[in-house]
């Protein structure tokens, strides 16, 4: 068995020159408050008494100094300001910290792994960041020692290609984009060379606070709103830039066009906390903070491993992909699930290749 280990954020203040770590009850009665406003929900939810978890919130009320939920008979139970702020803002911080405290857990157990056992068969994966993916890992950590850089879609199928990873996680955007984006992708890929397994599905779009709901590309530029982007290299930026160029847009004229973070999760939590009005990402870090989603572009996350790779690695890698509860598999034809290039480029529109100039730098 490989060796797993766990990176978690731990949330510490000063009173009175002493130090002292905030437990972890704390948020999620704060939470479960939030969700069902009620003490005993929360309570339930955590799995401790109404009456403990009074006092734990009453206890840290006292210490903070500050009320932390406002509470009547009969009429249930609210976060205050301070609660509500207090929430927001370790929420967002370990949402954004979650990817890279993940890649370090594992980079240690695979590098503990190895110590313990130098006998098992290295294993490289450059990937694009996917909750599928690092439960992957942890299934291929069982019999090698798995090394799993997290990277944009283009700048892992150059890895691969380079020889320099074993196997390569990306995404393909399906629609008009599969003209420009998805077919700059596949060029990567070798047909005689390469295995391709899909993975899941997914949507991107835009996401926004409910209150302050983005729903159009158009609304980034008017200057009203903040925008916070992915990184250069990762394919939802290329599916991004895609529509920005479609529709004509400078990215000059956003907003903090030039920030940008590593991950589907971090771009949401930063929108949650306020430090962004809008972000172009994934509709499932968005529906779970509770986040407005306006879908643009659907896409198909693959993997690709060599056809004379290690014949266990291969099996391993196609055994994990069919056993995945693909969204409307019952609609697809049976060539899309381990597609090879030619099926590549019919389903994502990319058997011609359509320049479309990136967008200009314009203000």
């Amino acid at each position: 068995m490989g060796i797993k280990l766990g990176l978690a954020v731990r949330w510490q203040v000063e009173i009175d020159g002493e130090t002292i770590v905030i437990e972890p009850l704390v948020f999620k009665l704060l939470s479960g408050i939030r969700h069902g406003g009620h003490l005993n929900y929360a309570a339930r939810e955590a799995g401790v008494s109404y009456r403990h978890a009074w006092g734990v919130l009453r206890d840290w009320e006292g210490r903070l100094g500050k009320p932390l939920v406002s509470a009547r008979q009969g009429r249930g139970a609210h976060l205050t300001a301070f609660g509500e702020t207090l929430l927001d803002v370790t929420t967002a911080a370990g949402e954004q910290l979650a990817p890279a405290l993940d890649g370090q857990a594992l980079e240690a157990g695979a590098r503990l792994s190895e110590a313990a056992d130098p006998r098992r068969h290295p294993v490289t994966i450059a990937s694009s960041h996917s909750e599928a993916v690092l439960a992957l890992r942890e299934q291929l950590a069982d019999r090698h020692r798995v090394t799993l850089d997290i990277l944009g879609s283009e700048s892992a199928l150059q890895r691969y290609r380079r020889d320099d990873a074993d196997i390569a996680g990306f995404h393909l955007p399906q629609g008009e984009l599969g003209r420009t984006v998805a077919a700059r992708l596949i060029e990567l890929l070798e047909p005689t060379r390469d295995l391709v397994w899909l993975l899941e599905k997914r949507r991107l779009g835009l996401i926004s606070r409910p209150e302050a709901p983005c729903r159009r590309l158009q609304d980034l530029v008017d200057g009203s709103r903040r925008f916070i982007n992915r990184q250069a290299g990762s394919g939802t930026r290329l599916a991004f830039d895609g529509l920005l160029g479609a529709a004509g847009l400078a990215p000059g004229s956003i907003t903090g066009y030039g920030d940008e973070e590593y991950s589907h999760t971090a771009v949401a939590a930063l929108v949650a906390s306020g430090h962004a009005d809008c972000a172009f990402g994934a509709e499932g870090p968005a529906a779970r903070m509770g986040l407005g989603f306006e879908p643009l572009v659907d896409e198909r996350f693959y993997l690709v491993i060599r056809r004379d790779a290690d014949s266990a690695l291969r099996r391993l890698v196609a055994e994990y992909c069919r056993g995945r509860d693909i969204d409307g598999a019952q609609k697809m034809k049976a060539d899309e699930f381990n597609p090879t290039v030619a099926v590549l480029k019919r389903v994502h529109r990319a058997g011609f290749w359509k320049q479309v100039g990136k967008p200009g730098r314009g203000a």
